[in-house]
């Protein structure tokens, strides 16, 4: 572990975290840019940086974040106007340093479950120096260490510390990377868990929402574009999903309309056919309500010659009572007659002649007797007639109750609904217990048969129009299946030209970074000595989204032999200047 100075051990207290989640602490740039160690704390999460244009608020960002998660040095990619002359080496060496070696780093912090702080440290060293072109890098990745408490940059006598005691450093407590592709996978696995594809889509939209007047000036279609730039290209079985579902949602609307046609069509035929299921249960419910007319009419009937014969009869006992009280009323009277005219002593003529009026009168009294009797034995006689045709037309009434019965059971029985007619009332009881039903009783029994034809049709229309479904269905399976074939054809056909193409881009990639390198290779006065420009050209080729990294390595490759032919030039320039200097002393000394 590297020493601490006493100045260092004299600085405020370091920041804390307060929060659960991951929150940037500080950073800080060694020996980079004009800054020899520089920190710049953070609030809550929130860095503000102010001061005059060219005080290197801009170049502060540009050396820390997002670089310490990108990890990739080339201009595009640091620098937030993409400026490719803006080099790396330039931020070390600033044309006036032969070697120079910097870091930069940031740290966060979070609060762990038992409230403890825990602290990340992610860092980068930069070396550069002015006789190569390239500039060395190393990264490192710091669980639970703080620079300026127990990890330090430099040493005592403020040197930056090199790669290798770095290392030895932070050996148990961290970990160091050669390369940039190790170390994004880290940084990722510590703080962001997206994968490799989702961490690149991040790195490139941060570095596309870093461009400079971006914000100055909203514009929703700058924003819109820049955000979009950011985008990784969208994998083609990826479009073939989505061009599969957008038709799969088209199949399935076209399938809905029909579905929805084909309900109308069903609601309007379901009101045809309850008129003509309601007319049709009239119908045949008719010869069972003309029988109960009829039998109804019958009882009514037969009941009124019942009561007329009863009436009849208790007239014709009134009568006769008459007749034998008039007959008794008459033989007393005559045989008080006669014995007043057997007595002497009541031959008085005046109540002989009022015996004579008295016997008139009884006379007459039973004569009306007589009639009545005679009317009441004929109106006795047509009851008693009547009451045998209404019997008559009982005896048929029952007849064809019964028929009706047999032929109803017998419907009910063919059309599965026996158990409940056999219930009903109409079915149960006898034609004098029918006779005497209430008229409420016998309205519920006729509506609950309605309620049996009427709950048998809907089944019978339920059937037929699960009949029709269910053809339907088929005829949308047999067209479905065939166009899942077609397409299925079409995803193979696609898939093929697919992989035809990626095996063509891969092809046409190999066949540029070998003749980049072969190029690269045979060339005598430029001298490009690291593979990064061929590695990073593998990855350009498929995602070409800035410059050509081979012709960018070309372009510091030309300029440093511009760099060195110029002091070649001027060498022998030199060397030429002394050999005419030593020509003209020889030729002053002959």
């Amino acid at each position: 572990m590297i020493e601490a100075t006493s100045e260092a051990l004299q600085r405020p207290k370091l920041p804390r975290p307060k929060l659960t989640r991951w929150q940037p602490l500080r950073l800080g740039l060694v020996e980079l840019f004009r800054y020899d160690s520089e920190e710049f704390w953070f609030r809550d999460g929130h860095l503000l940086l102010r001061g005059n244009n060219g005080t290197g608020k801009s170049k502060v960002l540009a050396l820390t974040l997002p670089f310490l998660f990108d990890a990739r040095l080339t201009a595009a990619r640091l620098e937030p106007d993409g400026d490719p002359g803006k080099k790396m080496a330039w931020n070390l060496l600033l044309d006036s340093y032969e070697r120079r070696t910097g870091y930069a780093w940031v740290e966060f912090g979070r609060i762990r479950a038992d409230g403890s702080p825990q602290f990340l440290t992610l860092g980068a060293g930069l070396s550069a120096a002015a006789a190569r072109t390239q500039v060395e890098s190393w990264y490192f990745v710091c669980d639970g260490s703080r620079v300026g408490e127990d990890l330090w940059l430099t040493t005592p006598q403020r040197n930056v510390v090199p790669k290798e005691r770095l290392r030895d450093a932070i050996a148990g407590a961290g970990q160091l990377f050669d390369n940039a592709r190790d170390y994004r996978r880290a940084v990722d696995e510590r703080l962001f868990h997206l994968g490799t594809t989702r961490y690149k889509a991040l790195m490139d939209t941060l570095v596309q929402l870093r461009q400079p007047q971006l914000s100055k000036r909203p514009d929703e279609t700058n924003l819109s574009n820049a955000l979009t730039e950011a985008l990784p290209p969208l994998a083609t079985d990826m479009l073939g999903d989505v061009a599969e579902a957008l038709n799969r949602l088209e199949d399935d609307r076209r399938q809905l309309e029909e579905y929805q046609e084909l309900e109308r069509a069903v609601a309007r035929f379901e009101r045809r056919y309850r008129l003509y299921a309601g007319a049709q249960s009239r119908r045949q419910a008719r010869k069972v309500r003309q029988a109960q007319t009829e039998f109804d009419n019958t009882s009514r009937a037969f009941n009124e010659a019942q009561e007329r014969l009863t009436a009849a009869r208790l007239a014709e006992l009134r009568a006769i009572a008459a007749r034998d009280d008039a007959t008794l009323e008459l033989a007393n009277q005559q045989t008080r007659l006669e014995t007043l005219r057997s007595d002497p002593a009541m031959q008085d003529a005046n109540r002989l002649e009022q015996a004579q009026r008295d016997a008139a009168t009884r006379r007459a009294a039973m004569d009306a007797a007589r009639a009545a009797l005679g009317q009441a034995d004929a109106r006795l006689a047509r009851a008693t007639t009547e009451t045998l045709e209404y019997t008559a037309r009982l005896t048929q009434a029952e007849r064809q109750l019964e028929s009706a019965r047999r032929d109803a059971a017998a419907r009910g029985a063919s059309v599965g609904v026996a158990n409940r007619h056999t219930a009903n009332p109409l079915t149960l009881i006898d034609s004098a217990a029918l006779a005497t039903l209430a008229a409420r009783a016998f309205a519920d029994a006729v509506a609950d048969f309605g309620a049996i034809v009427a709950e048998r049709r809907e089944h019978i229309a339920l059937v037929r129009r699960r009949q029709a479904a269910l053809a339907q269905a088929e005829l949308l399976h047999a067209q479905r299946r065939e166009s899942l074939d077609v397409a299925r054809d079409d995803a193979d056909s696609a898939a093929g030209r697919r992989d035809a193409t990626d095996a063509a881009v891969e092809q046409a990639g190999d066949a540029l970074v070998s003749a980049w390198r072969d190029y690269l290779a045979a060339l005598r006065e430029l001298r490009v000595t690291s593979d990064e420009p061929l590695a990073e050209l593998a990855e350009w080729v498929f995602t070409p989204m800035a410059e050509n990294p081979a012709r960018l390595a070309l372009q510091q490759a030309q300029h440093e032999a511009a760099v060195r032919h110029g002091a070649r030039r001027a060498e022998l320039a030199g060397l030429q200047r002394g050999i005419e200097d030593e020509d003209r002393s020889l030729a002053d000394e002959q």
